[in-house]
């Protein structure tokens, strides 16, 4: 029996459940509780009475002043105003949510609202370039909306007030845009007409898209490296002829508009704090003095601790740490995240080891039962999206050690402008896991993990048994999923499966302000 996805209607589900969560979120953190929000709201607030923008000057940033806000708990006699670090960010989405301050009569909680609204379009953007790298998969597209709208650390962020909203949701442009253009059977070749209608609104939207990226965060600049680099190469590999001219067009249909548009702010920038800065970064830098650099943590705590705490503070505050990064989970949450993303890793190696021995592609479990859109060519889509997925990661990933190089800013959030990349590996890994055979090896690995952990629980004294329970639980999920077959209508189970981390993600984001958010920020 085939399985029929009414993708559209479940989308819109997810959508109005990450509103509800969003909301939930919004209003129940306390004011001011959210990495960086005041500095955000003085650049609001400035914009919608002043009239003008910014500019950041020494001063406003005081490290002793915004440590006691914060240990204080932002207490009413403490003013946020000196709190200005945030001034060279450029203007997009504070000029946007100016009007929300006018209305609302400079409310944070309508600010934070604006800020939910921008993201649930984000996710809608990303949900739309899933369904084009997999046009045939309703299952895996779904499951990857899900996981980009009800992961914790994102819920949280996107119902804070910053400018990581709309800057996702221009990355998620610029990603459908780009990836439709590589699904496109249409596309020119050498042999056809250097501008058609296709090719000229396509790139140039694209160039829209990163044009408005370079106005509203410095984190949107990674769409520009990520699609030059694959219009070059989706030219290159459909042209038989290597000819300039073949390259120049696009690629100059795609600069034009962002750099129209980037320009003036770039140039406004170098006028006002010297040098080459176009963006503010270096004048930022030299205004945000008092936080640890790596080289100075490292010499005091050594490089083991170092990796330690790379490692874990980046895993932890990716899937969640509230508040100013103070707020954590309980442990046994994070235990088991880590066990969940141990076997989608596990499932991504196993698809991809698949895919290089066979001719296959990674066929999904579910039949071919959603119709590709027109023009496009499935395999191809499929091929392109997960170049742009790992080429995307690979360049957030780069960044994110290139800032942490200079800073010890081990937050997981800088690597949200990637959750096109982590939301598709998540899905498809996880999809790749219930496959029963790589259920069974994932299970086998799980149970080695348990003996590698008893073993050395019990030689010091320490025995996990959280962790044990966990890895149990996991293998009997695991090994229950490879026998569903052998079953009477037992793959009909396998959907609940699939579903049910996701679901559980629902549950955790629900109960989070109640268990944690407010507890532990609540005066």
């Amino acid at each position: 029996m085939t399985t029929q996805y009414p993708i559209s209607t479940i989308r819109s589900l997810i959508l109005l459940v990450y509103l509800a969560l969003a909301v939930l979120f919004a209003s129940t953190t306390p004011a001011w509780q959210n990495p960086d929000e005041p500095a955000h709201y003085n650049y609001v607030a400035f914009v919608a009475t002043e009239g003008r923008l910014p500019v950041l000057q020494m001063g406003d940033y005081n490290e002793a002043y915004l440590q006691r806000l914060k240990d204080e708990k932002f207490p009413a006699e403490l003013s946020i105003a000196p709190v200005r670090y945030e001034f060279h960010q450029p203007p997009l989405y504070y000029i946007l949510a100016a009007p929300v301050y006018w209305l609302s009569g400079g409310s944070l909680l309508a600010l934070r609202l604006f800020s939910a609204l921008l993201g649930a379009g984000g996710i809608w953007l990303l949900s739309l370039c899933f369904q084009t790298v997999l046009p045939d998969r309703p299952g895996v597209v779904l499951a990857a909306t899900a996981f980009v709208a009800f992961l914790p650390m994102h819920l949280a962020i996107l119902s804070s007030l910053n400018n990581d909203s709309l800057a996702e949701l221009m990355i998620a442009g610029g990603l459908l845009v780009l990836l439709r253009w590589t699904a496109d059977r249409r596309q020119p070749t050498a042999d056809s007409t250097p501008h058609s209608a296709f090719r000229i609104p396509h790139l140039l939207q694209l160039g829209l898209f990163i044009g408005l990226g370079f106005l509203t965060k410095a984190t949107s600049y990674i769409l520009l490296p990520v699609a030059l680099i694959t219009v070059t190469l989706v030219i290159a590999v459909r042209n038989s002829q290597f000819a300039i001219r073949n390259f120049f067009s696009p690629l100059f249909l795609v600069l034009l508009p962002s750099l129209l548009l980037g320009l003036p702010l770039w140039l406004r920038n170098i006028a006002t704090y010297g040098g080459l800065d176009f963006l503010g970064l270096g004048w930022h830098d030299r205004v945000v003095t008092g936080q640890p650099t790596t080289v100075d943590w490292i010499a005091v705590n050594g490089w083991s601790a170092y990796w330690e705490r790379a490692w874990d503070f980046t895993f932890n505050s990716f899937w969640g740490v509230f508040g100013w990064l103070g707020v954590f989970m309980d442990g046994r949450v994070y235990t088991l995240l880590l066990i969940f993303s141990g076997i989608v890793t596990a499932g991504v190696v196993a698809g991809l080891l698949r895919a290089a021995t066979s001719d296959r592609r990674l066929a999904p479990v579910e039949q071919r039962s959603v119709s590709k859109p027109s023009g496009s060519d499935g395999s191809a889509s499929e091929r392109w999206g997960v170049f742009v997925a790992l080429l995307l990661l690979a360049g957030v990933a780069a960044s994110y050690v290139w800032y942490n190089l200079g800073f010890v800013q081990h937050q997981g959030r800088y690597l949200f402008p990637a959750l096109f990349s982590f939301g598709l590996l998540f899905a498809l890994g996880w999809r790749e896991a219930l496959r029963p055979r790589v259920s069974f090896v994932i299970a086998g690995l799980l149970f080695l993990w348990a003996v590698v952990l008893a073993g050395t629980g019990l030689a010091a004294g320490a025995l996990d048994k959280w962790t044990l329970l966990f890895l149990a639980g996991g293998m009997g999920v695991l090994l229950v999923n490879g026998l569903l077959e052998r079953i009477p209508s037992g793959t009909r189970l396998r959907p609940i499966l699939f579903a049910a981390p996701f679901v559980l993600l629902i549950l955790l984001d629900a109960a989070i302000p109640f268990l944690y958010t407010i507890p532990q920020l609540g005066r």
